[in-house]
């Protein structure tokens, strides 16, 4: 197992790599009883997604001083939960996991990581990850670039759905946020567009970060105005 670290302004990142011999069973033995517990009554692959996340999400908290042998059990939204002011979040794919982790206040973060090598495989799900708008703006890129494109808004949003949880506590549809890219850096801005039902604005940050053909997307998301309750 390898682990990269990296201290943001979204948080301390946490990736780590897992060999294919890692067996669900070696992995859950590395946690705490509590989270092993909880994992069993899961499938074998599950186990092992869920057990990779957790060791991720304890070496991110650990760079915060966080008390790394206390349980991440997931709270009723099944997002890992941590003592305030603390907060983390996870991904995780095939052999490597993500975790970000930060002393958030009221602020909250979301996480994604995925392969970029895996793009070409994947079939073209542009009409339920990106809005029309979105689309358009892919239009004229050729085909590897676009479908380079709609992974990493793909990933931004998927990152922003986690931040955005905690206070809207709904499923939050691809099509109602859009992820654009800030030139050609690994910064991306991301625009909500959630209903105005919802009573309140937020404003967010985002970043994307490669690292060996992986991209991490970070997303913090703040309330910036609260109105009336509808």
């Amino acid at each position: 197992m390898t682990s990269t670290l990296r201290h943001t302004a979204f948080g301390v990142l946490c990736v780590r790599r897992f060999p294919a011999s890692a067996t669900a069973h070696s992995l859950l033995a590395r946690l705490h009883p509590d989270e092993a517990a909880l994992a069993r009554a899961w499938g074998e692959r599950r186990q092992r997604t869920f057990a990779m996340g957790r060791l991720a999400a304890h070496e991110a908290l650990a760079t915060l001083g966080h008390d790394s042998d206390a349980p991440i059990l997931p709270d009723e939204r099944g997002a890992p939960r941590v003592a305030a002011p603390l907060c983390v979040s996870v991904s995780h794919k095939d052999e490597v996991a993500a975790a970000l982790a930060l002393r958030a206040g009221d602020d909250r973060i979301g996480v994604d990581v995925e392969p970029l090598a895996a793009r070409a495989q994947v079939r073209d799900i542009s009409s339920h990850v990106l809005t029309e708008a979105e689309r358009a703006e892919l239009a004229p890129l050729d085909d590897d670039a676009r479908r380079r494109e709609l992974l990493l808004r793909f990933s931004l949003k998927e990152a922003l759905y986690k931040a955005l949880d905690p206070f809207v506590r709904r499923y939050v549809g691809f099509l109602e946020v859009e992820a654009r890219p800030q030139g050609d850096g690994p910064e991306r801005d991301v625009t909500l567009t959630l209903p105005a039902a919802e009573g309140a604005t937020f404003r967010a940050e985002a970043r994307l970060i490669l690292i060996d053909e992986l991209a991490v997307s970070l997303v913090r998301v703040a309330r910036a105005h609260s109105g009336p309750q509808s």
